[in-house]
């Protein structure tokens, strides 16, 4: 017990100073981790408003009821401009939602996968997605292939 008593006497100021550098390091980690939490739930809430915005404007314009429709009328399917419009928008969304999804977002991949693969299978939108890949993301329209390929439609 002299050896410590003696070693303490000499280091008491180190230690201490040690303890407090170590309970400052905790304590920002910690700080960080919530902050990282709380814009992490700040973008699903952002992301949740942005989609009800989105897609309320299905419901409230009657003149965007057919991009859900299932079945194709004929063999060419030719999207309005509202309808074109609209999808550009969803399209964009979809983008985003991936790039989150792709750092660790809210959302996984396998996730968002499985809706752009049931979405971009139905007539309308898979019509407008095949007009505008072209100009979209590489991986991004990568991505949707795969996805819509998955869902087995086309």
């Amino acid at each position: 017990m002299g050896a410590f008593s003696s070693w303490l006497d000499g280091n008491w100021f180190n230690l201490v100073q040690t303890v407090g550098v170590i309970g400052s390091l905790c304590m920002t980690a910690e700080a960080a981790r919530r902050e990282a939490k709380a814009r992490e739930v700040e973008n699903l809430l952002t992301i949740a408003d942005h989609n009800r915005q989105l897609w309320s404007g299905v419901r409230q314009r009657k003149e965007l009821k057919r991009i859900f429709q299932c079945e194709k009328v004929g063999h060419i399917v030719d999207a309005t401009v509202d309808e074109e419009e609209f999808l550009n928008l969803v399209i964009n969304h979809f983008q985003t939602t991936w790039c989150i999804a792709k750092i660790g977002g809210i959302i996984t991949p396998k996730e968002l996968a499985d809706d752009a693969g049931s979405f971009f299978s139905l007539p309308v939108p898979h019509a407008v997605w095949e007009r505008t890949k072209v100009d979209r993301n590489k991986e991004f329209v990568r991505f949707v292939e795969r996805a819509i390929d998955a869902a087995g439609r086309f």
